[in-house]
């Protein structure tokens, strides 16, 4: 009550302060009469003929200066249960965040490492370089993509492989290839010019539990991959691609194990899952005329629960 009073006390001497010295300011009663019935028409002037020129600013104009209006809430729909560790729904249409659930929480990462990995490639080494898949990276934990060693591939194909299948073999080839040190120093100085301030990369598979993420460092990734690398989700898109090493005539068909690709509102993404991690998701899906980020940590049903939020989403919110 006491800090309320004083707020009132302070509030009263600036308003007799102003009333004081309006006129030395030259600033003129501004009458109801002063505005219309129509906004476009609503004009305040402001000073006199002898002071500067001001322009004479209409409401609309005014407008323009203000926080855009969000979608509108729903209020009977309630907020949806979330099992997992963390969760972020965000409109990257409109920069509007739906739901925010433990989003500077740091989980492993696990196979989400892989879209960091992806970028670094891409400006580290560029798609169309030739890489050979070594012993070691075969003897990577994990037989998903079906590489042998000695296969030469150029970066692109290794990169389709790694995130349709999300191969730890194809992930490890190209940190052979930079250098395990250099390329993991890569990937973590991408993640602090991004501002992925909960975010450490010890691997580029995500193999490693240090691995460590958040939604919102996953939020910051998937909007820098849209913007500067949207071929990354377009190849998490494809269900499957038939590839040959350019050292063989042999050929191979690989499969995007990701369910939620096919989907007609998935427009590209990647799943992660580890022992520690659970079942991880970032991914952008469409509803309406919006493109909706998704981040989830730690569920235990990714897929389910992925349906469930982006359904309270169209229920809860009118846009």
């Amino acid at each position: 009550m006491r800090i309320q009073a004083l707020t009132l006390v302070i509030l009263i001497l600036l308003a007799m302060a102003v009333e004081k010295h309006a006129g030395n300011w030259g600033i003129k009663n501004l009458a109801p009469e002063t505005f219309n019935a129509d906004a476009s028409e609503k004009i305040a002037t402001i000073g006199s003929q002898n002071d500067i020129a001001y322009q004479k600013a209409s409401l609309k104009e005014i407008d323009e200066f203000f926080i855009p209006k969000g979608p509108s809430r729903n209020w009977n729909v309630l907020d949806p249960a979330i099992r997992s560790e963390s969760a972020l729904i965000y409109s990257l249409s409109d920069d509007f965040a739906f739901l925010s659930y433990n989003t500077y929480k740091a989980w492993p990462a696990a196979s989400l490492t892989k879209l960091m990995t992806a970028a670094v490639i891409l400006e580290e080494v560029g798609k169309a370089k030739k890489m050979e898949v070594t012993d070691d990276a075969v003897n990577t934990e994990g037989v998903a993509g079906g590489l042998k060693a000695g296969d030469i591939y150029i970066a692109e194909d290794l990169l389709k492989i790694m995130l349709l299948t999300s191969s730890n073999d194809a992930a490890t080839a190209f940190e052979i290839y930079l250098g395990k040190d250099e390329f993991v120093k890569k990937m973590n100085k991408k993640a602090a010019d991004l501002g992925m301030i909960n975010t450490i990369f010890h691997d580029a598979s995500g193999l490693s539990d240090l691995n460590e993420t958040s939604a919102n460092d996953m939020l910051a990734l998937i909007k820098y991959i849209l913007e500067n690398h949207p071929e990354i989700l377009g190849w998490t898109r494809i269900q499957s691609v038939t590839l040959q090493p350019l050292n063989s005539t042999a050929n191979q068909t690989v499969y995007n194990i990701n369910s939620l690709s096919k989907e007609s509102d998935f427009l590209g993404g990647k799943t992660g899952t580890s022992d520690q991690a659970g079942e991880n998701l970032v991914s952008i899906f469409s509803l309406r005329d919006k493109k909706l980020a998704v981040v989830i940590l730690g569920s235990q049903n990714r897929a389910e629960e992925v349906r469930s939020v982006l359904t309270w989403v169209g229920d809860a919110y009118a846009f």
